[in-house]
This record gives C-alpha cells, structure tokens and sequence, in this order.
C-alpha cells in the first residue's frame, strides 16, 4: 500500500473549479479522481481523508499504486511513501477513524413490499455512535478500548452533484484498538469502514503500539 500526504494552501482550495479550485466536498472527490487518470470511477481502489490544519488542507491518500500529483498541488506539498506489510501486524494500535456514521430505515412501497434500497439517516446520539464503532469492529476484526474512546463531531460537509445537493454528517472516532481476526483487520485498514467512502470518509489512520 502506499501512502500519500499532500498539503493543500487555503488560496489554492478558494480558486474557481475552472482554476483547480475546490468548493465542496464532492469538488474534493473529482479532483482527487485526477491524481488515477484512467482508472474508472467504477473501480475506485483508494481512501482519503482530508483535514482543516489550520494553515491549510492535509490531504491523505492511501493506494495499492503510487497517485500521480494532479497540476493543483505545488510539487514540494506532495510526498509518497510505501507502507510495509509489517505495519499492520501489530496487536494493538491508536486510531482515529472519520466516518459518516448512519442507519439504514426499511423503506417499503404502496404494497408493503420492502425497497431494495432503504434510507439512510445519520446517527448523531453518544450512545448510538458507540455501538455504531463496536459493532463496526466487531464486523472489521478489532475491539475498542471504551475507556480511551472519544467521539468528535466535525462540520457537517455539505456538496452539489449533478445539480442535486447533498449533506453528510462527519464524526470523528479515536482510541485505542486491538486486532481480534488479523485478516479481517487487514481488510477493514485497506478498503475503509462505513459509507460515503468516495467523499473522504472510512480511511483508519493507525499508529502501532509496541513494547519496544
């Protein structure tokens, strides 16, 4: 896997989208598209994760294949790295996970029958985020230490896609974990948790607990 950082200036992220501007977070999503060219939205294989620095954007993208840096980020603010198998080995970790953490409502038509396709609505409650991240760890290989976890709300991120807008709301988990299944950890650290994975959501940022 391969890990990127790019840093974004404020004055780069305020120009026009004909300019390489970004003006919501489905701008964002287009144009990180441009760091893959050729490769079909279809079959998106990356994570990324974009933060408010307070000197500007932090972009992270984590890829099988080296990105290619799009024209919008200055050469010095792009930076790869390979992330060595041996990293995800480890037992235990700190993360922060920011996700767009929701519940999908049984939707059904004028005849009762139930839609393929229910609703999804976001979860905002305490108590409900938790047991949103454990059954998440649950599904994805780990448990989560209660005692460290905090729940951050983040400015909800609100978008226009083909004329239609949209809003998700972001929470930001961090803690401590443990790998319970290694394999399905494995999974969950490269394909990301939860929805909304093309607008920067689901990414695990992970720093390795040894005793060393």
């Amino acid at each position: 896997m391969i890990l990127t950082q790019a840093q974004i200036p404020y004055d780069v992220a305020a120009r026009e989208w004909k300019h390489g501007g970004f003006r919501d977070s489905y701008a964002w999503h287009k144009r990180i598209w441009e760091a893959f060219p050729g490769q079909p939205e279809a079959e998106r294989s990356f994570l990324t994760r974009v933060d408010d620095t307070g000197h500007g954007f932090r972009l992270l993208i984590q890829s099988p294949e080296p990105p290619t840096r799009p024209d919008w980020c200055p050469s010095n603010n792009w930076h790869s790295k390979t992330i060595p198998d041996s990293f995800f080995q480890h037992r235990q970790y700190r993360f922060s996970l920011l996700a767009n953490p929701t519940k999908k409502l049984v939707v059904r038509d004028a005849n009762g029958v139930k839609k393929k396709n229910g609703k999804r609505i976001a979860l905002g409650k305490r108590e409900d985020l938790i047991a949103w991240i454990e059954r998440k760890g649950a599904q994805h290989g780990f448990s989560i230490d209660m005692t460290s976890l905090k729940t951050v709300p983040r400015p909800r991120q609100q978008f226009l896609k083909q004329g239609k807008s949209g809003t998700h709301t972001a929470t930001e988990f961090t803690g401590l974990l443990q790998v319970t299944n290694p394999t399905a950890f494995l999974n969950a650290a490269q394909s990301g948790i939860g929805s909304a994975k093309a607008f920067g959501f689901g990414m695990l940022c992970l720093v390795p607990i040894t005793n060393d």
